[in-house]
């Protein structure tokens, strides 16, 4: 009888503990669930949108050899007949391309991404850095990539090293006002060019007479140059900037470099890319969807070419009547004979672009800035 009567108790409690902690258990889901504040739910956080099909940059050596490049690590190639997609190996915004005219192409990109190619497939350099590159191109003979927090890269043989760091300020009588150091004081590089390696806040970085680079300011601070056409010949050499303003480079009689604004009153728009042919034309394209001309002589007046509302990032062409602009929703045109003795604008078609993504309501351009 004793031990039957302890077997009950011991059973008892036992049944009483677990009651206990079920309460317990019951207790704690419904204050996670019914909790005072509503306004606080406990959702676990959504992704990112993704970004859609966007080309960031276009070049070629001719007009059998064109690349155009973007996001999510787009590359696409016409050979004069058909356009192909070519394997990047990324999945990064590739954000400029362009190559010194002995075959080899470089592209670079976000995340301090830098691919080569030179006859055959694209392979990524160690560039040296992680951070966002924004260009790529020839600074003084030299091939430079610049980018986010003033990075700026130089190609020595074969491997990336880093590029000249001092930086003289001087006053009109070429007298030292001050030094920086660019990986210290400028926020971002944004173009490389022949004479100048330009970016935020006006910045235009050029050869000085003591040290590397001696700096520029365009517009007082005040706007970021978004992007540059480059040339050997002095006066081929054009930067704009998200102000809509235009400068071209000019030689003094005494060899003197400086910057003046081409055309005033600025483009009502950020330009986001230009390009110009020996006769000193200049095409910009903008963050409304136009492509606009600038022509040389005395008044200089834009004139709008094509306009549909959709960002566009760059343009370049082999002549007034074959040029190729890029912009977002994977959108390539092409300015050509469309008829006989007809010129026009077509959407290009490339093929095996990833699957089609909703247009994007709020458009970031290669610098990681929203589109105004």
């Amino acid at each position: 009888m004793t031990v039957r009567a302890m077997d009950t108790r011991r059973g008892a409690a036992r049944v009483r503990v677990t009651l206990l902690l079920v309460t317990l258990l019951l207790g704690l889901l419904l204050a996670a669930g019914c909790g005072d504040d509503e306004s606080d739910p406990t959702f676990p956080p959504q992704p990112e949108p993704e970004a859609g099909n966007w080309f960031l940059g276009v070049w070629g050596s001719g007009p059998d050899d064109i690349y155009v490049v973007g996001q999510p690590g787009l590359i696409y190639h016409w050979n004069g007949t058909a356009w192909s997609r070519q394997e990047s190996g990324v999945d990064v915004a590739l954000t400029d391309v362009w190559g010194p005219g002995d075959g080899t192409v470089y592209i670079s990109g976000h995340e301090g991404v830098i691919l080569r190619q030179s006859g055959g497939g694209w392979s990524r350099m160690d560039s040296g850095t992680e951070e966002d590159l924004f260009s790529v191109g020839e600074y003084q003979d030299q091939i430079m990539a610049s980018g986010r927090e003033g990075a700026l890269r130089r190609l020595s043989g074969s491997a990336w090293a880093n590029g000249p760091e001092e930086i003289y300020i001087r006053d009109a009588e070429d007298a030292v006002l001050d030094t920086l150091q660019r990986s210290e004081d400028i926020e971002s590089l944004t173009s490389v060019g022949h004479y100048g390696v330009a970016g935020s806040e006006g910045v235009i970085l050029m050869a000085d007479q003591e040290v590397d680079w001696q700096l520029r300011r365009v517009t007082g601070g005040r706007e970021w140059v978004t992007c540059g056409t480059s040339a050997e010949r002095v006066g081929g050499n054009f930067i704009a900037t998200d102000g809509g303003r235009l400068f071209q480079l000019n030689e003094s009689e005494g060899g003197r470099l400086a910057w003046r604004e081409r055309f005033s009153p600025a483009i009502e728009s950020v330009i986001y890319g230009l390009h110009a042919d020996p006769a000193d034309t200049v095409w910009a394209v903008t963050n409304d969807g136009r492509i606009t001309r600038v022509d040389p002589g005395g008044n200089l007046e834009e004139i709008v070419l094509y306009d549909d509302g959709l960002v566009l990032f760059d343009i370049w062409g082999t002549s007034g009547t074959n040029l190729y602009a890029v912009g977002i929703d994977g959108r390539v045109l092409r300015f050509h004979e469309i008829n006989p003795g007809e010129f026009g604008w077509s959407h290009e078609d490339l093929p095996d672009l990833p699957a089609d993504k909703a247009h994007a309501e709020v458009v970031y351009d290669k610098f990681g800035r929203p589109v105004p």
